[in-house]
């Protein structure tokens, strides 16, 4: 029996399991957060070693769960237009928006500055990589400015999605009555 419950309580109440979800999507946030910052310090994707594995994952790990409860509702295209936005607060979706555009602006700005290439190193050279063929050779300077640009993607990337499961997980406004109650939501009762 799935049922859709609202509530009027004003605080919500977060199972200890939801509430663990809730900060780990807060923590991924923060880190995308300083990863951004420090990108433009000279941090990049290649120093960043194994945390681009794991902040990539951690998306999934906290977007499956989300999924899985919303399912019916994403199934019928309502939920993020209209489910989502339910019982949050009224920052929340501009905020998802807001990180969205960033994002998708990064991501167009390094696609027009690199030529939709890869800065890398060849042969000892800096150069803008397509597939194998080199489109331009750069200077020390230009290849670590592109490097930052390449990490800023992610890191927007990581901004966005990371406060989206931040924003479900924290503000627990749609109760779905299913076998994962248990797992997901306190009953009201409770």
């Amino acid at each position: 029996m799935n049922e859709l419950v609202l509530t009027d309580n004003p605080k919500p109440i977060i199972s200890s399991f939801r509430w663990l979800l809730a900060i780990l999507s807060l923590a991924g946030f923060a880190v995308s957060v300083v990863v951004y910052v420090a990108s433009f310090k000279g941090l990049t994707l290649d120093r960043m070693g194994i945390w681009v594995f794991v902040l990539h994952v951690g998306i999934f790990l906290l977007l499956i769960p989300m999924y899985g409860i919303e399912s019916s509702a994403i199934r019928d295209r309502t939920f993020f237009w209209d489910g989502f936005k339910r019982g949050k607060p009224s920052w929340a979706l501009p905020l998802i928006q807001f990180l969205g555009v960033f994002f998708f602006a990064h991501f167009v700005l390094f696609f027009l500055i690199s030529h939709g290439a890869s800065p890398k190193i060849v042969d000892g050279r800096f150069v803008l990589d397509s597939h194998g063929q080199i489109k331009k050779l750069l200077t020390e300077a230009e290849f670590h400015s592109l490097k930052g640009y390449e990490l800023r993607i992610f890191a927007t990337g990581w901004m966005s999605f990371y406060s989206t499961t931040a924003i479900y997980w924290w503000f627990p406004a749609m109760k779905k009555r299913s076998s994962l109650i248990g797992i997901f939501e306190k009953k009201p009762n409770e």
